[in-house]
């Protein structure tokens, strides 16, 4: 058989194929069909399969007979934080009802069952999912798609908040390591990319993070201000609209960090829009719906905008240096989040 490093995209794409069916075997899906979604990092297939039982009122919240099944890329996610992600959206299905991504359990009662196939290195592991039904907006929401963002996110935290997570299961955590110091996915960590950096880049970053420091040790990680949040949810991308209401999808990036964070990446698709304040507004209203944001948290959300700024820099600066193919895709974008955490440190009075 020929080594998986040296086949074709053709190639490899038929050797995952292989290892998706002996995947959804541990289901009882061997016969259902799937195809293709993505194959970046995780390797997503929709699957076809026999509708089961849904709560009753859930009938528009899932496609019927439709899955997700997702094949982890190999050593970006731990198998026990895998676990983690999926009792947590287990509990929030079954306790609160959210409008999320419902694990399927393997016939034998795993959430995260380990594949091997023949052709492919290694084992890996691999989870199954409701299909969502809805849509992305992306570039086309306004600020009542905010609103709306706003009162799911607060749904969410307030859940996190009363939500024991089980002994033994860890995810990452969006803390002051965990934005600037870890590998977070690129192959470099975090804390050897800032010396790639520009002399003005490097100081611009070093001043937001020093404050998000201060804050950070100030607030502690009490509840009030920390737990388990989504992450990566903005409305231009894993939020789903379906008739108006949202939907929240790929947790894979779900970890412990503060809610406010949280609220900063929902502001960051509209962050040079100047209608920012509109959107800022109508997404603290939603919020406010459902849980009360103290004002000083609130304050703080531009700071965590500028920190999540420097994060996201960083790991592309950090992945180009190790993956110059990546650099044509991700130049303007390392660029623009550069130019926006120099005009922050400049708002704030940091000498450039």
């Amino acid at each position: 058989m020929k080594p998986y490093q040296d086949l074709t995209y053709r190639g490899r794409l038929r050797r995952m194929r292989q290892l998706a069916r002996l995947a959804l075997r541990e289901y009882g899906l061997q016969d259902a069909p799937f195809k293709l979604v993505v194959w970046a990092g995780n390797t997503l297939f929709r699957v076809y399969g026999p509708a089961s039982p849904v709560a009753p009122g859930n009938h528009n919240l899932f496609e019927p007979g439709q899955y997700l099944l997702r094949v982890h890329q190999p050593g970006y996610q731990e198998p026990e934080a895998i676990d983690l992600e999926l009792t947590w959206l287990a509990a929030m299905r079954q306790e609160a009802n959210l409008p999320v991504p419902e694990p399927i359990a393997t016939l034998d009662g795993q959430w995260v069952p380990a594949i091997n196939a023949p052709g492919v290195p290694g084992t890996r592991h691999c989870s199954l999912l409701r299909w969502i039904k809805g849509r992305s907006v992306k570039n086309r929401f306004r600020p009542h798609h905010l609103q709306a963002q706003g009162r799911l996110m607060a749904r969410l935290h307030q859940f996190s908040i009363q939500w024991q997570p089980p002994a033994g299961l860890a995810k990452r955590k969006f803390d002051w390591d965990g934005l600037f110091q870890n590998d977070v996915g690129s192959g470099m960590a975090n804390t050897d990319a800032w010396a790639l950096l520009s002399p003005l880049h490097r100081k611009a970053f070093s001043f937001v993070a020093d404050q998000i420091r201060d804050v950070m040790e100030d607030w502690g990680q009490g509840l009030d201000v920390f737990g388990l949040i989504h992450g990566d949810l903005g409305v231009d991308a894993n939020l789903f609209f379906w008739h108006g209401e949202p939907r929240a999808i790929d947790f894979d990036d779900s970890g412990f960090g503060y809610w406010v964070f949280d609220l900063a990446v929902a502001l960051d698709a509209c962050r040079d829009d100047p209608a920012y304040p509109r959107y800022r507004e109508a997404l603290l209203n939603g919020y406010a719906e459902f849980r009360a944001l103290p004002e000083q948290q609130a304050e703080q959300i531009e700071l965590f905008l500028a920190g999540l700024q420097v994060y996201w820099n960083l790991w592309a600066t950090g992945g180009t240096h190790l993956y110059p193919d990546l650099l044509a895709e991700f130049r303007e974008r390392i660029a623009l989040t550069a130019d926006f955490v120099v005009r922050y440190a400049r708002q704030k009075g940091c000498p450039l």
